[in-house]
């Protein structure tokens, strides 16, 4: 884990001096919880999940309270609880009961709300909730201590720890318990800080891998310092060899020059609407343009590299063509074709479908489906159409539709559902054409 924010661990200097000011008339004691302060920021610092983490702090807080055990319990923002996290040799009949301290506990609203530190050395007259009380005691705790942990004034949790012993609790030991609770609520905060910073580098990580464009990181001379796949794939190399390269090794001249003339203009704060195109080489000669977004990497207000995004601009016209030539394809067939949404709201439709029905194309866009329907024909809707679909995501048949105008007129169609991976509807395609009734045939007698 990063040490980024994390308090600077105790010397004997401090005493007096610093947040942990412990004053005692034993010397001994001082040195003594400052060694076991010092123990908890390198348990801390060092690598290792949360659980671990905190089980390692409730060991060393007991033998600085010189009590038997305990636990620690950490705040839940949904619930505003305290809820039991680790603990140390404790039943599992006592956990259920105190698992978890709300403010229902009134004798420890001192801790909770105002943060102060409750001390009880006899069990058997506290005032607890009897159940708690009966179970506190069977579980062998005469005497406990419950201390808020602390951080900026907010309590992040509740060490309590208990002794089989009816305690007297010396002069140091109620000046030092707040000093832990203030060293532990720190650590707390400076852990879930760390988690928070660890998930989002995960995150950004497999981003970065898994991204359909080339993403990359060069220092200022140009030394690749990371590559995801799609890079190395572009330039026909392996990601490992990408590390030991230069972009130089693949930019044109002409590209290399462009690069250094908008990375200078980026530093001056300038935006372009439009990315640059830069000509690349990959290792076997084959050249190809890429379309690229630079971001320069800053560290304490100096330049220290490159970020950049790059795609593939002849994938990208070759999908803007075929697009072109697909939506040119559906306006010019003679059927009407629409697609509309899982919630069955169109969003496309083609020339010839538009104009049957008497409208213009940006008149249907975003309408429900069902706009085609005649009143008259609702009924089939509700009863075959919408069961079919439902059923067997297809429907072939005849219905009533109504132009914009209002004349009803015979329709076939057939419709069919797009699903998704986990079966749910994503889209609908409805194509249909006009049906032209026969007249009746003239009989000669």
């Amino acid at each position: 884990m990063s040490s980024i924010g994390l308090p600077n661990c105790i010397n004997p200097t401090m005493v007096g001096k610093g947040k942990y000011h412990i004053p005692s008339n034993d010397e001994d004691d001082v040195f003594r919880t400052l060694d076991i302060f010092n123990e908890m920021c390198s348990i801390v610092n060092q690598s290792g999940d949360f659980q671990l983490i905190f089980t390692e702090l409730l060991e060393k807080a007991v033998v600085l309270t010189e009590m038997e055990r305990g636990g620690i319990y950490l705040k839940d923002s949904t619930t505003g609880n305290y809820v039991l996290t680790v603990h140390s040799n404790i039943s599992e009949e006592f956990k259920q009961i105190h698992g978890i301290i709300t403010l229902e506990w009134e004798s420890l609203l001192p801790v909770i709300i105002e943060g102060k530190v409750v001390l009880v050395s006899d069990t058997s007259a506290a005032n607890i909730p009897p159940e708690r009380k009966k179970s506190t005691i069977n579980e062998g705790f005469h005497s406990y201590v419950s201390i808020p942990l602390k951080s900026d004034d907010s309590v992040e949790g509740i060490l309590m720890v208990g002794s089989s012993q009816v305690m007297e609790y010396s002069k140091f030991q109620t000046r030092m318990f707040p000093a832990l609770g203030e060293h532990i609520g720190m650590a707390i905060k400076n852990v879930r800080l760390m988690e928070q910073l660890r998930s989002s580098q995960e995150m950004y990580s497999e981003l970065f891998e898994n991204a359909a464009d080339a993403m990359y990181i060069h220092d200022l001379d140009g030394n690749f310092l990371s590559v995801n796949q799609v890079s190395a794939d572009l330039l026909g190399i392996r990601k490992e060899e990408a590390l030991r390269s230069n972009i130089r090794d693949f930019l044109t001249e002409e590209g290399l020059e462009t690069s250094h003339a908008v990375l200078d203009q980026i530093l001056i704060g300038k935006k372009f609407p439009l990315p640059p195109i830069l000509e690349v080489v990959s290792k076997d000669g084959k050249k190809f343009f890429l379309e690229f977004n630079i971001r320069p990497m800053m560290e304490n207000g100096k330049l220290i590299g490159v970020h950049g995004v790059a795609r593939d601009v002849d994938k990208r016209l070759n999908a803007e063509k075929n697009m072109l030539v697909f939506t040119r394809a559906l306006n010019l067939t003679p059927n009407g074709i629409n697609l509309s949404d899982d919630k069955h709201n169109i969003t496309f439709i083609n020339e010839a479908g538009a104009k049957l029905f008497g409208y213009s194309r940006s008149e249907l866009i975003g309408q429900p489906a069902n706009i085609f329907y005649a009143e008259e024909d609702l009924p089939n809707l509700r009863e075959n159409v919408i069961p079919a679909m439902e059923k067997h995501g297809y429907y072939h048949g005849l219905i009533l539709a109504r132009k914009k105008g209002g004349a009803v007129f015979p329709l076939e169609v057939t419709l069919t559902s797009v699903f998704g991976q986990n079966g749910e509807t994503v889209a609908n395609i409805g194509v249909f054409r006009e049906r032209k009734l026969q007249k009746p045939r003239k009989s000669f007698h």
